[in-house]
C-alpha cells in the first residue's frame, strides 16, 4: 500500500513540471443553416478533455490556448473543428446531418472523445428515449437498442431487477452484470443488493420470495442525458476489476443553457395478457368424478382430474353449490388495471460563474397485482461553477426515497398469488375465494382455505391482501468533483463520489395462514456505503501539425461497507398485531461486509493527422479481499489494454463514401473475490443452545488464502463505414474473450464439515459478432424515415471447470426436476433436465407400470439468448413524429415449471389423451400416469425460449413555440404504448422472458404475467 501512497502524491505533486503555453477566453456564437441560435452544443477543446455548452442564445466562452482546435457537435448536426490560431471570437454554423460517426461520445473514467479516435465498439442512447414510453427499471428501457446488449426483466412486477448481460456471460459463479457509472463515478449495481439478497430469491428450489429489485431501478429516467454503453475490454479496461462485465456510463442532465422550467408528464395503464392454454373440458376432483362434498372439494384443492364439464351444480370447498362450467377468465378477473404515473419538474438556469439543475419527480405506480404498489420520490441537483479562471467544479446530488408495497412473492406457491391463479382448477372461480370480507379471509379472520390437501397453495386474495413484503430505501448518491486548467492546458482533476443507501424490509407470514397459523416476522434494516474518489491528470502536446499526444496519469481509491441487523420472530402471541415484539420467539443476525481497493493507471492518446489514432492505458489494483493475514501474498493485479483506429476515408474520398474506418483492440480486464473468503472465519448463530450463543463458520465453503483475481482477455476488430452522403450506415465488430482464473466454489467431501471449496479455476469464452445498419431511405424538408437495425451472435463456451469436474449445477427449479448448470464444452448456463431412458437401439424404456422410465440428466441448451436484435424505425412529418420498436431474441430455452405443475394438476392439454381411460399393465389411471411421466422425463417441459415482439409504439406530436405568445419553448405530447404482443413466440403458455430472479435466467414459475402499457406523455419547457 505504500508504493501506492508514494506514486499518488507524485502524481500529484510532479504534475506542474509539465506547464507549457498560456492559454486565454475564446468566445462565439453557433447557429444552424438558418441562422438560428443551437442551445446545447458541445464545444470541447480536442485532448484537454475540457469544455463546455452554448446557451439558450448558442453562446460559448471556453478556455483555449492558441494551438488548440475546438470540436463543436450535437445530435442531429455535423460535428465542426476550428483552430484557435489568435483568434479569441470564433462564430461556427452547424450544418444538419444524418451523421453521426464523428460525434462526440462518453468514454471512460467521464472522458468526452470523438468517436472516429476510438479502437472500440461504444454505443451512445440519448435520454429522450428513455422517457417516452418508460419503463419503471430504466435498464428495460434498453432493450433490442444496443447490439450485443441482453437485458432480461424479471418477472417480479413494476421495480424488480433486471439481468444485464454484455456480449454473454463473463464469470462462471461471480456477477455477470455490468459496473454502472454515474457521472465518472461508480455505483453499486447488483440485483437485491445490500441487506435485500439474504432474503431475496436466488434460484434456489426452495427459495420462495419476492424480488427486491436492484440500484439500477432506483434512477430516474428524466435525469439522465445519455447512456454509454462500453461493451469491450479495450472500452472499460480503465475501471480494471470492475469492468469484466463491461460498463454501463450514465451522464445526468445539467443546464447547459437551457434556462427555464422543464415538465414531464407520462401516464400509462397496465394490463395483463394471459399466455395460458389450458384445458377446459374436464374440472375439478379426482379420479375422473365431481366434488360431492365440501371436504372432498377442499382436499382435492388444485387437482383438475374430475369429471367432464357438464354445468351441473356442484359444491365446492366453501360448502357453496356453483355451475361446473369453465371458468376461463380467472387470470384477467384476478389482476386489475395497474397505471404508473410520473412526473418530473426541472428548474434550469445559467449565470456568470456557472449553472444550476434542480429537478423533482414522484412515481406513483399501482401494480396489476392487487394490493401492491411502488411509490418514488427523486430530488437531483446539479451545479457547475467556475468561481474563478481556470477552475471548473461539479457538484452533483441525487436523493431518492422508495417505498414498495407488497412485493409478489415468486416461484413457489406458499404466499405466491401469481402461482395459486394460474394453477386454479378449471371449474372454480378466483373471484369465490375473496370470501367474506372480500380480502381471502374467513368470518374468523383466517386464510380461507381452497385446499386442505396442500395448505401451502396459499388463497390467491389472502396472499395479496394479508402477506407484507414491503420495503424501504433512502438513497443518496453524491460527488464533487473540481478541474484546474493551467495556462499551458495542463490539468489537474480531483473527484469523490459516495453511493450510500438505507434499506427497511418487512417480511410478515401472517397469523391465520394455512401453512403457518401462528405466524412469524423478519424484519432487516441495513446501511450501505460505496465511497469513491480519485485523481486525475493530463496534457495535450503537439509534435509539429501531424501529431499529438496526451499522457494521462490517475489513481483512485474505493471503500464499500455494509451494516445491518436481520431480526426474525415466529409464533404471533395476540392473532392480527404482525409486529416484531408481538412474537413468542425471537433471533437477531448481523450484517457485515467490508472491502477496500487501491488503485493507479495512466492512458496515452496518440493522434496522427486526424486519420490514424492510437490509444493505450494500464491499470493497477489492490484488493483488500485478497489479503490473508500472516502471509505476504500478492494484493495486486495489473490490467493493460491497447486500441486503435484508422480512418481511411481521410485517404481515399470516393464519392459513395461518407466515412470509413477500422479500428481493433487487445485487453486485459478482471474481477475480484467478495470480503472474508481468504482465511476462515466465524459468526454467531442466531438461534442459542442451551440458552448460549455458539458460533460457526461463516462460509459454508473451504477458503483459499492464495487466491487471485480473475481476469478476461478480449480481443475486438470492426469497422464503420457510412455511404451515400450519410444515409447508409455500417457498424460492424467481431470479438473473442476468455475469463479464466475463475474463482468458483467447487464442491467438496461433507466429511469436511463444509460444502465445497473456494478455488481458482475454470475457463470460459465468448465470441461474437455486432452489427448496426442505420438507413434513411427518404429525407426531405418535411418528412425523414429513419430505419436502424442490430444485431449480436454470442457463441459462449465452459472450456473448464475444476480439476476432475465435468458438470455444476447452480439453479434448481422448485419441480425438482429442471435445473441450469455448467457443462465443460458446452455454453454458458445450460438447461438440465431428465431425458427418456432409451435402450441400445434408442427406443424408448418403459417401467413395469408402462410409464416412460427416467434417463440420464441431459444439457438441452443455454439459458441465454445468443442471438438478439432490434428494429427500429422513426418517421418524421412536419410536427408529427411516429416510432416503432421490434425486437427479437432467439437460440435460448427455458424450463417451464408452469407446464410441469399443469401437467401433474392436469391443466396441461396433453392430459387430454386417454383422459378417462388407463394406462399400462398395471392400469395407472390419467392422473397417475401423467404425474409420473412429468416426474421422470423433465425434457418435455423444456421450450424454445425465443420470439419475436412488437416493444414499442410512439406516437407525438411537437406545438412548436407559438403557444402562449412564445412562453412555451416546447410542447410535445406522445401517445405511447409498451410490450403489446408477440409477432412471434415459440413457448407454449408461458412468457419466454418470464424468468422469477435475476441470477439464474433460464427457470420460470409464479412470477407476475406479462403486461401490456398504454398512455400519454407530456414534455414542456418554459
Amino acid at each position: 500500500m505504500k508504493r501506492f501512497t508514494r506514486l499518488t502524491w507524485l502524481l500529484v505533486l510532479g504534475a506542474p513540471g509539465l506547464a507549457q503555453a498560456q492559454t486565454a477566453p475564446v468566445t462565439g456564437q453557433v447557429t444552424d443553416g438558418k441562422g438560428q441560435a443551437l442551445p446545447g452544443v458541445t464545444v470541447l477543446v480536442r485532448g484537454a478533455q475540457q469544455g463546455t455548452s452554448t446557451d439558450a442564445e448558442g453562446r460559448f466562452s471556453v478556455e483555449a490556448a492558441e494551438s488548440a482546435t475546438l470540436v463543436f457537435s450535437s445530435i442531429g448536426f455535423d460535428p465542426q473543428t476550428v483552430s484557435v490560431g489568435g483568434q479569441r471570437v470564433i462564430n461556427v454554423t452547424l450544418r444538419e446531418s444524418a451523421q453521426v460517426l464523428n460525434e462526440v461520445v462518453v468514454t471512460a473514467l467521464g472522458v468526452a472523445r470523438e468517436r472516429k479516435a476510438l479502437g472500440y465498439s461504444v454505443t451512445e442512447v440519448q435520454g429522450e428515449s428513455l422517457t417516452q414510453a418508460r419503463e419503471t427499471n430504466v435498464a428495460n428501457s434498453l432493450v433490442g437498442k444496443v447490439a450485443g446488449l441482453n437485458v432480461n426483466s424479471t418477472s417480479g412486477g413494476p421495480g424488480s431487477s433486471s439481468n444485464v448481460i454484455i456480449r454473454g456471460a463473463s464469470s462462471l459463479n461471480q456477477t455477470n452484470q455490468p459496473l454502472y457509472v454515474i457521472n465518472g463515478v461508480p455505483v453499486e449495481s447488483q440485483p437485491s443488493g445490500g441487506a435485500g439478497a439474504t432474503i431475496g430469491n436466488s434460484g434456489g428450489q426452495y427459495d420462495n420470495a419476492p424480488d427486491f429489485g436492484d440500484p439500477i431501478s432506483n434512477l430516474n429516467p428524466d435525469d439522465i442525458e445519455s447512456i454509454s454503453v462500453l461493451k469491450g475490454a479495450a472500452a472499460s479496461a480503465l475501471y480494471g476489476y470492475r469492468a469484466k462485465a463491461g460498463v454501463i456510463l450514465i451522464t445526468t442532465k445539467s443546464a447547459k443553457g437551457n434556462d427555464g422550467l422543464e415538465f414531464n408528464s407520462n401516464y400509462v395503464a397496465q394490463q395483463v395478457f394471459n399466455l395460458t392454454d389450458w384445458q377446459y373440458e374436464y374440472g375439478q376432483g379426482a379420479n375422473n368424478i365431481k366434488p360431492t362434498t365440501a371436504v372432498i372439494a377442499a382436499q382435492a384443492g388444485n387437482s383438475s382430474w374430475g369429471a367432464r364439464l357438464d354445468g351441473s351444480q356442484v359444491v365446492q370447498f366453501d360448502g357453496t353449490t356453483r355451475p361446473y362450467v369453465a371458468q376461463k377468465n380467472n387470470i384477467e378477473n384476478f389482476y386489475r388495471t395497474g397505471s404508473s404515473f410520473t412526473n418530473t419538474l426541472a428548474f434550469n438556469k445559467s449565470f456568470t460563474g456557472g449553472s444550476v439543475r434542480l429537478s423533482a419527480s414522484n412515481l406513483d405506480n399501482k401494480s396489476v397485482v392487487p394490493n401492491s404498489r411502488l411509490d418514488r420520490q427523486t430530488f437531483n441537483f446539479v451545479g457547475t461553477f467556475d468561481p474563478f479562471k481556470h477552475l471548473v467544479i461539479d457538484a452533483r446530488a441525487n436523493y431518492i426515497l422508495e417505498q414498495a408495497k407488497n412485493r409478489p412473492i415468486l416461484s413457489d406457491g406458499a404466499g405466491n398469488a401469481n402461482f395459486n391463479v394460474t394453477f386454479l382448477p378449471t371449474s372454480l372461480d378466483v373471484r369465490d375465494l375473496k370470501g367474506p370480507n372480500g380480502n381471502g379471509t374467513g368470518a374468523d379472520g383466517n386464510e380461507l382455505t381452497f385446499n386442505t390437501g396442500n395448505p401451502f397453495n396459499t388463497n390467491p386474495y389472502f396472499a395479496a391482501n394479508q402477506f407484507v413484503n414491503d420495503t424501504r430505501r433512502e438513497r443518496l448518491i453524491s460527488s464533487l468533483s473540481a478541474r484546474y486548467t493551467l495556462d499551458n492546458g495542463l490539468f489537474l482533476q480531483g473527484r469523490a463520489g459516495r453511493d450510500s443507501y438505507t434499506d427497511r424490509i418487512t417480511n410478515v407470514t401472517p397469523s391465520g395462514t394455512a401453512y403457518r397459523p401462528t405466524g412469524s416476522i423478519t424484519e432487516i434494516t441495513s446501511q450501505f456505503t460505496d465511497l469513491n474518489a480519485d485523481v486525475l491528470a493530463g496534457k495535450t502536446f503537439t509534435v509539429g501539425e501531424a501529431f499529438s499526444f496526451t499522457p494521462n496519469l490517475g489513481a483512485s481509491y474505493r471503500r464499500t461497507k455494509l451494516e445491518g441487523f436481520r431480526n426474525s420472530g415466529d409464533d404471533f402471541a395476540v392473532f392480527g398485531i404482525n409486529a416484531l415484539g408481538n412474537t413468542r420467539t425471537r433471533t437477531v443476525a448481523p450484517l457485515f461486509s467490508d472491502l477496500e481497493v487501491q488503485s493507479v493507471y495512466g492512458s496515452l492518446d496518440l493522434s496522427y493527422k486526424e486519420f490514424l489514432f492510437l490509444t493505450a492505458t494500464v491499470r493497477r489494483d489492490w484488493f483488500s479481499t485478497l489479503a490473508t493475514p500472516g502471509l505476504d501474498n500478492d494484493l495486486s493485479t495489473t490490467y493493460p489494454a491497447v486500441s486503435g483506429s484508422f480512418v481511411f476515408s481521410e485517404l481515399w474520398k470516393p464519392d459513395f463514401l461518407s466515412f470509413g474506418k477500422v479500428r481493433a483492440g487487445y485487453s486485459r480486464v478482471g474481477q475480484a473475490t467478495d470480503p472474508y473468503r481468504t482465511q476462515l472465519n466465524y459468526s454467531l448463530s442466531s438461534i442459542p443452545l442451551a440458552g448460549f450463543p455458539y458460533g460457526g463458520p461463516s462460509d459454508p465453503n473451504i477458503p483459499n488464502s492464495r487466491l487471485v483475481a480473475s481476469e478476461a482477455t478480449e480481443v475486438e476488430v470492426g469497422t464503420e463505414l457510412a455511404f451515400i452522403d450519410s444515409r447508409v450506415r455500417v457498424d460492424l465488430t467481431f470479438y473473442k474473450k476468455k475469463s479464466s482464473k475463475e474463482i468458483v466454489n467447487t464442491p467438496a467431501s461433507i466429511t469436511s464439515g463444509y460444502s465445497g471449496a473456494v478455488l481458482n479455476a475454470g475457463e470460459l469464452e465468448n465470441k461474437g459478432v455486432e452489427l448496426l445498419l442505420t438507413v434513411t431511405p427518404v429525407r426531405t424538408d418535411n418528412f425523414t424515415w429513419t430505419s436502424s437495425f442490430n444485431t449480436a451472435y454470442n457463441k459462449s463456451t465452459v472450456l473448464s471447470l475444476a480439476a476432475g469436474q465435468e458438470q455444476s449445477v447452480y439453479a434448481t427449479s422448485r419441480s425438482g426436476v429442471g435445473f441450469v448448470g455448467q457443462l465443460v464444452g458446452k455454453p454458458f448456463g445450460q438447461i438440465l433436465a431428465y431425458d427418456y431412458q432409451r435402450d441400445a437401439e434408442g427406443n424408448i424404456v418403459l417401467t413395469t407400470n408402462g410409464v416412460p422410465a427416467r434417463g440420464n440428466l441431459t444439457s438441452f441448451g443455454t439459458a441465454f439468448h445468443p442471438w438478439t436484435g432490434g428494429w427500429s424505425n422513426d418517421f418524421t412529418y412536419k410536427r408529427l413524429s411516429l416510432g416503432v420498436l421490434i425486437d427479437g431474441k432467439f437460440g435460448a430455452k427455458i424450463f417451464s415449471a408452469t407446464d410441469y405443475y399443469a401437467t401433474i394438476f392436469g391443466l396441461h392439454k396433453q392430459t387430454l389423451v386417454n383422459r378417462e381411460g388407463t394406462f399400462g399393465p398395471s392400469n395407472l389411471d390419467a392422473a397417475t400416469y401423467y404425474s409420473t411421466q412429468a416426474n421422470n422425463v423433465s425434457s418435455q417441459f423444456v421450450q424454445d425460449a425465443g420470439f419475436i415482439k412488437l416493444r414499442q409504439v410512439t406516437l407525438g406530436y411537437s406545438f412548436g413555440n407559438s403557444l402562449l405568445g412564445g412562453k412555451i419553448q416546447r410542447l410535445n405530447l406522445s401517445l405511447v404504448a409498451r410490450n403489446l404482443f408477440f409477432i412471434r413466440r415459440l413457448a407454449d403458455n408461458i412468457d419466454p422472458e418470464g424468468s422469477y430472479n435475476a441470477f439464474s435466467q433460464g427457470l420460470e414459475l409464479g412470477g407476475v404475467p406479462p403486461f401490456r402499457t398504454y398512455g400519454l406523455n407530456l414534455s414542456a419547457k418554459f
